[in-house]
């Protein structure tokens, strides 16, 4: 057991990633980990894009990071949900979800999706803190001002948009000579087309949002316990059904599928402990028993825990 209690710890920090299949670096709070850009150069592409079919159960977790993200579909299509927003976003489209929003994604039908993120500090864009263009473009519309913003290829009020995230993914690509500058220069430009377009009540923050991740954060730490509809709502400082309406708009599922879900990712870092019974991962994980677990398993996985630690192993 003590060695179990030793993944455990090290998975609270860090959400294991499997061979075959990989899930999101998420800690505690739901905040996604990793390295997304740095002080030298604040941006991060994905060179060779991302395909949705390798996340486990073809789906990542609802999360947020202090980034902002794009993102461009370069093949196939899938269902991107930002907030209370879902989205189906088909090949050529594009969505920028701001710095501290919930996103999540899962393929469409179990179909392929290659899609090419990209993650920058707004900060990047202003230059400093309280700096004119800060205060005057960038901060007042950071976070819940403008959660999301979905581009189009079929619509042409999209193309200047459109053209500049392409010129993005592409200057991440080939790294031309200058081309940080080239590539700050349009995300500026990105920028520029978001406040002519910001909504009349950017400077609102609705609170849905906050509570959801407040309750996620809870369970992320707490999802070995016993926990009960009233613990989340409580520490989501809703009503139950006022909470159990509000997560299900912001995450597309219910607050017990999400722990369910997530309980089972977890177990995933256990599971590659070939002398761990399969019984001791389940209680480690908050289950209350081996068959619950493996049916849970069965119904996120499409397997049983053992068929999954044989295919591993």
């Amino acid at each position: 057991m003590a060695k179990v209690k030793r993944n455990i710890a090290l998975f609270d920090n860090n959400i294991a990633e499997v061979v075959m299949k990989h899930t999101l670096n998420i800690d505690k709070t739901g905040l996604e980990r990793g390295t997304r850009g740095n002080f030298d150069f604040p941006v991060l592409a994905v060179q060779h894009g991302v395909e949705i079919m390798q996340y486990e159960g073809e789906q990542f977790a609802c999360h947020f990071h202090p980034e902002a993200e794009l993102t461009l579909i370069a093949s196939g299509k899938m269902y991107y949900r930002a907030n209370d927003m879902e989205y189906l976003l088909c090949e050529g489209d594009a969505v920028f979800v701001n710095a501290n929003v919930m996103h999540a994604g899962r393929s469409c039908d179990g179909a392929s999706c290659v899609y090419h993120p990209i993650n920058f500090w707004p900060l990047f864009l202003s230059g400093h803190e309280d700096s004119r263009i800060d205060r005057k473009y960038v901060a007042p519309l950071l976070g819940e001002a403008l959660p999301s913003v979905v581009m189009r290829a079929d619509c042409p009020e999209d193309a200047p948009l459109l053209e500049v995230v392409n010129e993005v993914c592409a200057l991440a690509r080939v790294h031309p000579d200058g081309w940080e500058l080239l590539l700050k220069a349009a995300l500026c430009r990105l920028w520029y087309y978001f406040y002519l377009r910001r909504p009349a009540d950017a400077e609102e923050r609705p609170i849905g949002a906050e509570a959801v991740k407040r309750a996620i954060s809870f369970m992320e730490t707490h999802y070995a316990e016993k926990l009960s509809l009233d613990d989340l709502a409580r520490e989501a400082h809703l009503s139950r059904s006022e909470f159990c309406r509000t997560f299900r708009r912001y995450t597309g599922r219910t607050a017990f599928d999400y722990l369910q879900h997530q309980r089972v990712l977890r177990s995933l870092v256990l599971l590659r402990e070939p002398r761990c019974p399969v019984l001791e991962v389940a209680l480690s994980v908050g289950f209350s028993g081996a068959s619950y677990y493996a049916e849970i398993f069965r119904r996120y996985m499409g397997t049983s825990p053992l068929e999954w630690r044989k295919k591993f192993l």
